[in-house]
């Protein structure tokens, strides 16, 4: 059985103020053409199909266009991911009706209760697919959990459901027919981040364990952006990642998404395909000559623009906009090297040491013309009442104890000083 897997569209996505409905309609019809030529069996969404809990009806609708065009192909599971409401994969799933070929999995489900899909191939086979949508930390699962576990730690927690999903999986497996495969929308331990995936819940804390992940022929995975191999497992599975570079944390990925064939008793054989990602996240800096240079490469990119200039440059977007016609500007930053801060080092810093009591005293007496022999003795005198405050300690001056000292004369002196 071929098994297309695609995750995080992230329809509605702005960028910078940018709408990026314009990319997700290329490489949506790009995944459309590839389903329609690979001819898959199942194709598996991995969560965050919308990049907004209340997505507009313009994306609803671009959504469920698209899900219809890749059922007509073969079914379609699409299981819930951080970004998603549970409540409107419901109503979709309502909308739909029992019989539809797009499966939407809104909340974790028992294991012999839905939570395994059985899906038969032509040759006979049947896959076997079992589904786990996000689990937020905070939100209690009754197919899975009882209030003894409601405070466990969210790995054990998740790690508890993968291991009773794997045990229904697995009951009464014939590996000369049957094919077993996992889908979810988590963050296993070990992942490699693009920078723009929800910080709250691509943290530690909801990291997941590599070793939790039920053996089977393939784990398809969505949450993170990167596409990447499953990390820390043995188990063969993928991020499938976004199909358009999200945000600038991703800027220069190569988008894609994968093709897995499997057959009963066998290794899967995974082939990564790759999509052009739509409009290209860049991030251009130099002087405008630079930018000159640079054009003919840069095309209809979304472009972040710093540019450096001796001075101000009033029309500096103008400019800019010139240079690059065709490329979407997101933000122009300019670099004046006339109003550049200039940072000091720590030399730097010693030779310009603010100068001290006794330095500004000194030059004071030097500005009165105090002579050479006056000024010593002043500032001498002047160091020695500083210290003295520094320490706390009385001030005590030699000059001070010629006022009570008695006086050291002859009688004679003396006589001569009274007769005088």
């Amino acid at each position: 059985m071929r098994v297309l897997h695609v995750s995080d569209w992230h329809l509605g996505r702005i960028t910078y103020n940018e709408p990026r409905a314009e990319d997700h309609d290329t490489v949506l019809t790009e995944i459309i053409t590839l389903a329609r030529s690979e001819k898959p069996d199942l194709i598996v969404h991995s969560g965050d199909l919308f990049d907004h809990a209340r997505p507009s009806i313009p994306d609803m609708s671009k959504a469920t266009t698209v899900l219809q065009e890749l059922a007509a192909v073969a079914p379609v599971v699409v299981v819930c991911g951080n970004h998603d409401s549970p409540l409107l994969f419901q109503l979709f799933a309502q909308l739909l009706g029992p019989d539809s070929r797009i499966h939407f999995i809104d909340q974790p489900r028992d294991p012999d209760l839905g939570g395994v899909l059985r899906f038969p191939g032509a040759d006979g086979s049947v896959l076997r697919l079992a589904v786990l949508p996000f689990v937020h930390s905070n939100r209690a699962i009754d197919a899975f959990d009882d209030t003894r576990h409601w405070r466990a730690a969210y790995a054990e927690r998740i790690g508890r459901m993968e291991r009773a999903l794997a045990a229904e999986l697995l009951r009464d497996f014939d590996d000369r027919r049957d094919i077993a495969m996992f889908a979810a929308h988590l963050h296993v331990g070990g992942a490699n981040f693009a920078g723009s995936e929800r910080p709250v819940h691509a943290s530690d804390y909801y990291a997941t364990n590599a070793e939790d992940v039920p053996a089977v022929s393939y784990a398809a995975f969505g949450h993170i952006h990167k596409p990447q191999k499953l990390p820390g497992t043995q188990v063969i599975g993928r991020y499938a990642g976004s199909p358009i570079q999200l945000d600038f944390g991703e800027a220069g990925e190569r988008k894609s998404v994968v093709l897995v064939d499997l057959r009963p008793g066998q290794p899967a054989h995974v082939d990564v395909v790759g999509l052009s990602g739509g409009r290209q996240l860049r991030r251009l800096e130099g002087t405008l000559d630079d930018l000159r240079a640079s054009a003919p490469s840069i095309g209809r990119d979304l472009c972040l623009v710093t540019v450096h200039t001796p001075s101000h440059e009033p029309t500096l977007s103008e400019q800019v906009r010139d240079l690059l016609p065709n490329a979407v500007l997101l933000q122009v930053n300019e670099v004046c090297a006339d109003q550049r801060l200039e940072i000091l080092t720590s030399e730097a810093v010693a030779g310009d040491v603010e100068p001290d009591m006794r330095q500004l005293f000194g030059d004071y007496l030097a500005d009165q013309g105090s002579t050479t022999v006056a000024a010593d003795r002043i500032l001498k005198t002047f160091g020695q009442i500083l210290t003295s405050i520094e320490e706390q300690r009385p001030i005590a001056l030699a000059e001070e104890s010629l006022l009570t000292d008695p006086l050291e004369c002859d009688q004679g002196t003396h006589t001569e000083e009274v007769a005088r």
